[in-house]
């Protein structure tokens, strides 16, 4: 009974406001976003990143190189396929050869996204199991997390 009465008083409120189409559009428009928008984990990778986004040359003091924009490119791709809950656990890092390090930090893992490709490792029993330069794919670094993940 008192969801009608709630949506009665909100639209009785709102009247004025709905004939207003500038306004409409502007609200729609905010509600689209709030929809495509990310969670936590989504944005502190992104926040991350933009830091890492400023070093430059030589950032480590010893010939590292900034961030490629491809490699940017890439890993923004992923995130943006990714649940948020999924990142909860990954972080990133800048690699000196200007790739971009995406750790799991519950297990010695990650994937380092580069230019045209990625590599993957996890160390397990002593010894380092992974590949290097699978042809980059969102799908396939996807695929790779939920693996790394389990």
């Amino acid at each position: 009974m008192e969801a009608p009465n709630i949506n009665s008083q909100l639209f009785y409120e709102l009247g004025d406001i709905a004939d207003n189409s500038v306004y409409m559009a502007r609200t729609l428009s905010f509600l689209k976003n709030i929809k495509n928008s990310h969670g936590f984990y989504y944005t502190q990778l992104l926040e991350k990143l933009s830091d890492y986004q400023e070093y430059e040359y030589d950032w480590d003091g010893d010939g590292a190189l900034p961030l490629d924009s491809q490699a940017v490119k890439n890993f923004k791709s992923v995130l943006k396929r990714c649940e948020d809950d999924a990142l909860e656990n990954w972080s990133i890092f800048p690699s000196a050869n200007g790739t971009i390090l995406f750790q799991y930090d519950k297990k010695k893992c990650g994937i380092n996204i580069g230019k045209n490709d990625f590599s993957y490792y996890v160390i397990a029993d002593g010894t380092v199991k992974g590949e290097n330069s699978v042809p980059f794919s969102s799908e396939i670094v996807l695929e790779c997390m939920k693996k790394l993940a389990e």
